[in-house]
């Protein structure tokens, strides 16, 4: 791979027209300014500006590209530019965004920019792009780097997501969560997991009353203005679902129909850089779910003793070589703090051999973001105290997304379904002091096979529902 370019173009419908402008005209300011400290030999000052100009581009163009409501990009659409752009030999590389699409090419024989965008633009005729893309060259480690990133996202998002609003979040086993709390006209039901309120919406819509909690602040500003229309209805709670219990009575909800819980990481929080949860995008070592807590990854990467990082990876990614990363990590912080996302997944790479599809910062990364959070031990304390919210015949709802999640609920699931328990040193089994509830379904519900092609995201997606006795 020699120079190969990056291109970002869009629908024209997805940025206002007078944000162009203002980007445009900031851009012929900054690329003035450039060719003078060009001809002066200022390369500290020409660098500056190179930075200030990326800069504008993704604060004026590409952040509001993820934030479009996607009204115009349809499914269709969209599985048509990815099969011309899997066809066309001069793409090495390609990402489908809300309504925009990223190309990594390599200029082939008599191949010119204008003519390649020509052949994606012919295989979408309904869509009408931008007419000036941004192409930014690539060295041939830059652009195979790139590429590498794109091989990563197949495994987390092998289609885009499609739905309106400014929290593009396509909701899980939407159809079977709500089939399962039987949302009714007079219910109060409670979304311990609002996220951008797809589950709450068809709530909603049933004619219940819903209290949605989220401890993100983008998903509830997006969650208010999608389910505005069903006013008093709704009922928005800033906070930890782990205090749910604690939160509604504070508001005089004492017993409720049914609860819902949705846990793990919600794909706008993966897909913005800014947020730091994703190596496939280069931000800061983030990971907080609640933007305002104290302890970010990049804290615990830097800080925490090594055999804490280590117990951290092992005990939350099952990484079995936790102490070799956290050996390296230990040692590249010595040299300098490990600030962003790709840097802490080069230092991870460096340990460990790529097999498969996998990248092999995937299961750290699912680790330190649970440590950030506390997400197991926000669990549990869910568990323990939801079934004390629920009326009699309430039933609790829970979707989980990796293993640990998934055990810890189908144990006190299990638990409090137990009419008695038994031990070996006893000579009979004796009543189970905690049976509360049965189990509504035998084995957990997944995704159909209509969902898992729409979204791949959902592949790990088991749900479980008690109901309370």
């Amino acid at each position: 791979m020699g120079t190969c370019y990056r291109v970002l173009m869009w629908e024209k419908c997805a940025l206002p027209e007078n944000q162009l402008e203002d980007w445009a005209a900031q851009r012929r300011e900054l690329l003035a300014r450039m060719r003078d400290a060009g001809i002066k030999g200022s390369r500290g000052l020409l660098g500056q500006l190179e930075k200030e100009l990326y800069s504008l581009t993704v604060k004026k163009i590409e952040l509001p590209l993820t934030q479009t409501p996607r009204a115009a990009f349809s499914f269709a659409r969209a599985e048509a530019l990815a099969q011309a752009l899997k066809a066309d030999s001069a793409v090495l590389a390609y990402r489908l965004g809300t309504a925009s699409a990223e190309v990594l090419m390599e200029l082939q024989g008599d191949d010119d920019m204008a003519s390649a965008q020509t052949r994606w633009q012919e295989a979408t005729p309904g869509m009408e792009w931008c007419s000036t893309p941004i192409v930014q060259a690539m060295s041939a480690a830059e652009g195979a780097a790139w590429q590498e990133a794109c091989r990563c996202s197949e495994e987390e998002a092998d289609t885009p997501e499609y739905t309106s609003g400014d929290f593009h979040h396509v909701t899980v086993l939407l159809n079977e969560a709500v089939e399962a709390l039987q949302p009714a006209e007079g219910k109060v039901l409670v979304d311990a997991t609002l996220g951008g309120g797809g589950h709450t919406e068809r709530l909603l819509q049933a004619g219940a009353e819903v209290w949605g909690i989220d401890q993100d602040p983008a998903a509830r500003a997006a969650a208010k203005a999608r389910l505005a229309a069903y006013g008093d209805r709704l009922h928005v709670i800033a906070g930890n679902f782990r205090n749910a219990v604690e939160m509604l009575r504070k508001r005089g909800v004492q017993q409720v129909d049914g609860l819902l819980a949705d846990i793990g990481i919600s794909s706008p929080q993966v897909d913005c850089a800014e947020r730091g949860f994703s190596f496939l995008h280069e931000g800061p070592l983030d990971m907080r779910m609640n933007p305002s807590a104290p302890r970010s990854a990049a804290d615990i990467v830097n800080t925490a003793p090594e055999a804490e990082i280590a117990d951290i990876l092992w005990q939350y990614g099952e990484e079995r070589a936790s102490r070799a990363i956290a050996r390296r990590i230990v040692q590249e912080r010595a040299k300098a703090p490990i600030t962003t996302t790709t840097q802490l997944a080069s230092i991870i790479a460096a340990v460990l051999p790529r097999k498969g599809k996998q990248h092999p910062a995937t299961r750290s990364f699912q680790a330190l973001r649970i440590a950030v959070n506390d997400e197991l031990g926000a669990l549990d304390e869910l568990l323990q105290s939801g079934l004390s919210l629920l009326k009699s015949g309430g039933r609790f709802a829970v979707i989980t997304f990796h293993s640990l999640e998934d055990r810890a609920v189908k144990r006190y699931f299990e638990h409090v379904c137990k009419p008695e328990i038994d031990r070996p040193e006893w000579p009979a089994p004796r009543p189970n002091p905690a049976y509360a509830a049965r189990q509504v379904y035998r084995k957990p519900l997944t995704p159909a096979e209509a969902e898992l092609t729409a979204n791949p995201r959902s592949r790990s997606a088991k749900l479980r529902v008690i109901e309370k006795l």
